[in-house]
């Protein structure tokens, strides 16, 4: 009986042969039974070990595979060795044990420069698709960490002075994690080596520290539908239109029965998260909708776009153009009722039933059609197409330093009532500055160009926008009328307190001229406050079994991020993180602005940047858009970048490089 050599074999009973069968960089591997050592004398052995690996003519070691560490675990205990004697003896010390192994196997390497493992996906965020290498090199214990994004960039390295990406092959590393991610349908923990020249794969298994989660929400769902901290009651008012409008009709349309009871909605941080268990569903149907699920809900192929129907597109762009229609008139038609608490609830169901016609149109149009249609583009979209008339004359008359004539518009940076327009003053009101220098470059800017029937559904998408900045405005004037009768009536202490009620406190406020007790003066002053925190502070981008990923508050500050090149040019300046309209006022001429989602209503506010870092690779993100348009230097695709910086940190940006350095002290204004 000889020593056996594993080859590749995809029925083969021994995983490395398997893997070997799949193309994985598997090292040459042989099975030792127990007949074979017992028969043999050491020095017999190791001239029999000797003789098997040809193809290293310099120094090599061994790799003894000595059986699972535990009864329950799936990874094989590796033992290194370093001469062919070493390996007889340790074969002979198994082999003579009463409970021995019948067979194990050895693997032949050159010398090693470096090993550590590679996680397919983050080993610690459930949130992020990203590849985790860490490796210790030859000589060295200090232990180092890659980490590759999901377009296979190298996104952060610790910092060591002798780098481990440096000495081992990014390429080799990519290549490493394609043919794992291609081959498993679960994250996968690789355990490689490299010898200066190849990549060797030990072994692979699941990793065990990345459960699929039972629940997952997101923030990031839609498209500029809840991009920023949303009060109590525009989120009771527009969660319960696009719920009943848009999610169960759906939910039964497609026969989701374990959805029928399921609520799509939830407040958290003062933010809006959206259930992924209903994009879910779409998956098989929407590709847009895999980005807005966990990793570990995403298929390992994605979808194929639906093939186009022309006819039925056309008539469902016809039939919201009409919705749209008849909802502007009714809009521009409605006036303020006599301030009476009978016409004023009248007044208040009126638009509250115009909000649900709106949803209808909103929710398919953000949710399915404009995130399927981005997955087409790789550059942002033309930005007179994601921005009301008004809005691009605003930017335009900014550009052309003439900041003041805005301060007396009924612009408003959010759809919630909350928000005042700028003819009443707000603090944003006067942060209207225009941009510090001209825009750099002065090449042609290069926008995607829409295909087929895509501009008009940009188009009819601006135009629903409009319709609900319209609809805030009017529900704006009657809640201020409503307040100042309850303030009145000494149920609140400000006319503004009313936005920080929910649906069913004001219900109860007003038909039963009481404040309830869930909303006592004391609490609606601590949602205030949490509210205006959460604005500027940002929240978690998804939760999941109620732990928050991808928020660390801007305490874990990265000195080098990196993005994907959007507008060449460098920039210096403070860094300013907005998370919210509330943030707008601290932006000041030669920021570096740093975004994740934006509402398009900020854009006069961003034109006066310096610089644009943005979260997410977004084509229909209206901050891409503009920095295109206004030739500002801008990155994108810089991931988690809301949650690793602080505000006033001084940064430079080479958006030709696509990084963004920053230094560790903050300035003292």
């Amino acid at each position: 009986m000889s020593i056996e050599v594993l080859t590749a074999d995809a029925q083969g009973s021994e995983n490395l042969q398997r893997w070997a069968a799949m193309g994985l960089p598997v090292p040459p591997s042989w099975r030792v039974d127990r007949q074979v050592v017992m028969e043999s004398s050491a020095d017999s052995l190791a001239q029999q070990l000797r003789a098997l690996p040809r193809m290293f003519t310099c120094e090599r070691y061994w790799v003894l595979q000595q059986g699972p560490m535990n009864p329950d675990s799936c990874r094989e205990s590796l033992v290194n060795l370093d001469s062919d004697e070493s390996l007889a003896a340790a074969l002979r010390s198994i082999f003579q044990r009463d409970q021995g192994p019948d067979h194990v196997i050895i693997q032949a390497l050159p010398r090693q420069q470096a090993a550590g493992v590679l996680f397919t996906r983050h080993p610690l965020r459930q949130d992020l698709p990203h590849m985790v290498v860490e490796g210790v090199l030859d000589g060295s214990s200090e232990r180092q960490r890659l980490i590759f994004d999901d377009e296979g960039r190298l996104v952060h390295a610790s910092d060591s002075e002798l780098a481990l990406s440096d000495q081992v092959s990014e390429t080799q590393l990519r290549h490493l994690h394609e043919l794992l991610k291609r081959n498993f349908d679960r994250p996968q923990a690789g355990e490689w080596v490299f010898d200066g020249d190849r990549l060797w794969l030990l072994q692979t298994l699941p990793v065990g520290s990345l459960p699929t989660p039972r629940e997952a929400w997101t923030r990031r769902a839609g498209v500029a539908i809840f991009s920023q901290v949303e009060t109590p009651l525009w989120y009771t008012l527009a969660g319960r239109w696009l719920k009943a409008a848009f999610w169960e009709p759906l939910v039964v349309r497609h026969g989701w029965e374990r959805l029928n009871r399921v609520e799509p909605y939830r407040r958290q941080h003062s933010h809006i998260y959206t259930n992924c268990a209903f994009f879910r569903e779409l998956q098989a149907t929407h590709k847009g909708a895999v980005r807005l699920i966990p990793p570990a809900w995403q298929p390992v192929e994605p979808p194929c776009r639906p093939a186009s129907r022309p006819f039925r597109e056309s008539a469902r762009l016809f039939r919201h153009q009409l919705s749209l229609a008849w909802l502007s008139k009714a809009l521009k038609d409605w006036r303020q009722p006599p301030a009476t608490q009978e016409a004023l609830w009248r007044a208040f169901m009126q638009l509250d039933a115009m909000g649900e016609k709106l949803s209808r149109v909103e929710g398919e149009v953000g949710y399915l059609t404009l995130p399927d249609l981005a997955c087409s583009y790789h550059r942002p979209l033309p930005l007179s197409l994601l921005l009301t008339p008004s809005e691009s004359r605003a930017i335009e008359q900014l550009a052309k330093g003439q900041g003041e004539a805005l301060r007396d518009t009924g612009l408003r940076p959010g759809a919630d009532p909350v928000h005042a327009p700028l003819h009443e003053g707000p603090a944003q009101a006067d942060n209207l500055n225009p941009p510090q220098s001209s825009p750099q470059g002065g090449e042609e800017p290069q926008f995607a160009t829409p295909q087929g029937n895509d501009d008009k559904w940009l188009l009819l998408a601006r135009r629903a926008r409009g319709v609900r900045f319209a609809l805030g405005n009017r529900l704006r004037e009657l809640l201020r009328a409503m307040g100042a009768i309850a303030v009145e009536q000494k149920l609140l202490q400000h006319p503004d307190d009313i936005y920080f009620l929910y649906f069913d406190e004001l219900w109860q406020l007003w038909m039963g001229q009481q404040l309830p007790a869930s909303a006592s003066h004391e609490v609606i002053g601590e949602r205030k406050l949490r509210y205006l925190d959460d604005g500027l502070q940002g929240a978690p981008d998804w939760k999941m079994d109620q732990v928050g990923y991808g928020f660390g508050g801007g305490q874990r500050i990265s000195p080098l991020l990196r993005g994907l090149p959007l507008t060449a040019g460098q920039a210096q300046g403070p860094v300013r993180r907005v998370c919210s309209a509330w943030s707008l006022n601290r932006i000041r001429p030669g920021d570096i602005v740093v975004v994740d989602q934006v509402d398009p209503a900020w854009l006069p506010w961003l034109v006066q940047a310096g610089g644009l870092v943005i979260a997410e690779k977004d084509p229909l993100n209206a901050a891409a858009s503009l920095a295109v348009a206004h030739g500002i230097p801008a990155i994108w695709s810089a991931s988690d970048i809301m949650h690793s910086l602080q505000d006033d940190l001084i940064g430079h940006l080479d958006a030709s490089g696509g990084r963004l350095d920053v230094t560790t002290l903050i300035t003292d204004d």
